[in-house]
């Protein structure tokens, strides 16, 4: 969903109208097969590749096919909120408020997620995802930025209080630290980059900060 841009950019330069019908039917194949009726969103889907029939849902990075990984509601947040910006299709907004709603409503005390929402029970004490936390702070901004100054109020108002918590809790202070943010997941169930810094975090953590200090900023 964070690609789609580039594609609806592609056709509004070239005055091409291909590469954005494409991004279209891939929001809408998303919109459909991938976001569940509470606001929750499968990692990956399987399609047959001879006649486009969906076959499954794999847990990918999340913890099971059934479960809700945090960075993939925060790509689908965003993700949704751009594809409105370029289309002006209401169905694109609403799947945008709808992943937000899921991801606010299912946030801990510190507004940064665990890995996956749906973790078992005895899975206390598992990693968190700055990550997840810093790309849907942007989109939550960004969602603001698209609604009038009262309806954006409440995303707005959550963006900035995960980017407080971000800041006091996830900051990485140590000079020798590469990172900007600490306690991302990478992926949990292959053990990579478990507890750790992540680009994604760094990158959408300073997006949704220059975006905080000048609201017109427009990076995609």
């Amino acid at each position: 969903m964070m690609n789609l841009p580039l594609l609806y950019w592609a056709s509004r330069e070239i005055a091409d109208p291909r590469y954005r019908l494409i991004a279209e039917i891939h929001a809408d194949t998303v919109l459909r097969e991938f976001v569940l009726a509470d606001g929750s969103v499968h990692h990956i889907v399987c399609f047959d590749p001879e006649t486009g029939e969906r076959i499954e849902a794999l847990a990918g990075q999340g913890y099971a096919a059934d479960s809700a990984w945090s960075r993939g509601a925060a790509w689908a947040l965003y993700g949704f909120a751009l594809s409105f910006t370029y289309t002006g299709k209401e169905k694109y907004l609403i799947a945008a408020k709808k992943v937000a709603h899921f991801f606010l409503d299912h946030l801990p005390a510190d507004f940064v997620p665990y890995w996956d929402f749906r973790l078992p029970a005895e899975a206390e004490g598992m990693p968190r995802d700055s990550s997840a936390a810093a790309i849907a702070a942007s989109g939550l901004l960004e969602l603001a930025s698209l609604l009038s100054e009262e309806d954006g109020k409440a995303y707005k108002q959550s963006a900035e209080s995960i980017l407080r918590s971000l800041y006091e809790n996830y900051g990485a202070w140590n000079e020798d630290e590469e990172g900007l943010l600490l306690h991302a997941t990478g992926y949990f169930a292959a053990d990579i980059y478990v507890d750790a810094p992540l680009i994604f975090g760094d990158y959408y953590y300073a997006e949704a900060l220059l975006k905080l200090k000048n609201n017109e900023t427009k990076p995609w």
